[in-house]
């Protein structure tokens, strides 16, 4: 790579991150999302590009998964349906229910039924940015940024709320034992997760997020190497789709999953976090 295609390469990888964090602030506001798309002074098909390299799906797929992603902190806090769908920039309830449904598998009613149980919940903070930790007596149901709700609610997420995590409940000694084994796995001291899992999604989610386990500590695999591990070779962008929903971020390592050029692709928290997971886990593979 000669000296002009480094500096375009890195002038397309700005973008993506700057055009990722409009998305990520203004999700909520659409008006003021146009806007600010607008003045970062790119064609429509140029956005397209960068997210189908960088991202591996269009921006308004991502958009949707913002919000969605958004609209379940909400519902899993006890937010009703009606009004994340409005709080998150829908004003069609039926389209809503329809991404809803398609990127978790169930109605919102339900997903949000399913958390109002005896859930154990914390946000801890990491060199990625804060995780929130949900747990029910079971298995661990999420872990995933913190900053969405935190960003429409204005709610600090520095400090775990002690009332969240239900004590003498099975529930709360998981929230506690994923925290005790990611601040392990931050420091370099834990490379396997013995925790169980229990991530909500499709069963077409579910085929994508088992072979993800897969993948060993300090390696990474493509989408086409991904895809032929599940066992369908050509859904490669349908299974990018489906890592970019993981719940379970770290312990289900979808930050394994790169470009078949080596590039980093999208993350829930971030190209930067992604690549300082990767980074961490070469280092602590030659430990």
């Amino acid at each position: 790579m000669d000296d002009n295609e480094m500096w375009q390469a890195v002038q397309t990888c700005d973008l993506a991150e700057a055009s990722k964090a409009v998305f990520d602030q203004y999700f909520t506001d659409r008006q003021e999302l146009n806007q600010q798309l607008k003045e970062l002074g790119v064609t429509r098909k140029q956005m397209s590009l960068v997210f189908k390299r960088y991202y591996d799906m269009k921006p308004a797929e991502y958009l949707i998964q913002v919000r969605i992603a958004a609209a379940k902190q909400a519902l899993q806090a006890g937010v009703s349906v009606f009004d994340a769908a409005a709080d998150f920039g829908y004003t069609n309830y039926s389209s809503f229910y329809a991404h809803f449904r398609k990127l978790s598998g169930m109605p919102p009613a339900k997903y949000r039924q399913l958390f109002a149980q005896n859930i154990s919940r914390a946000v801890m903070d990491t060199p990625i940015g804060p995780l929130r930790i949900l747990a029910s007596q079971d298995a661990i149901l999420c872990v995933e940024p913190a900053n969405y709700l935190e960003k429409k609610t204005g709610q600090a997420t520095d400090q775990v709320p002690a009332d969240r995590i239900i004590p003498n409940d099975p529930s709360g000694d998981l929230v506690k034992a994923c925290m005790r084994e990611l601040k392990e796995y931050f420091a370099g001291q834990r490379q396997r997760f013995d925790l169980p899992l229990s991530p909500e999604g499709t069963s077409f989610q579910q085929k994508v997020w088992q072979p993800l386990q897969q993948i060993p500590y300090g390696e990474t695999r493509s989408y086409q190497q991904l895809a032929e591990m599940t066992g369908d070779k050509n859904a490669s962008r349908a299974i990018g789709l489906a890592n970019n929903c993981n719940p379970i971020l770290i312990l289900i390592p979808c930050h394994r999953v790169i470009g078949a050029d080596g590039s980093l692709t999208g993350y829930a928290a971030g190209l930067a976090a992604k690549k300082l997971l990767l980074d961490l886990e070469k280092g602590g593979t030659k430990k």
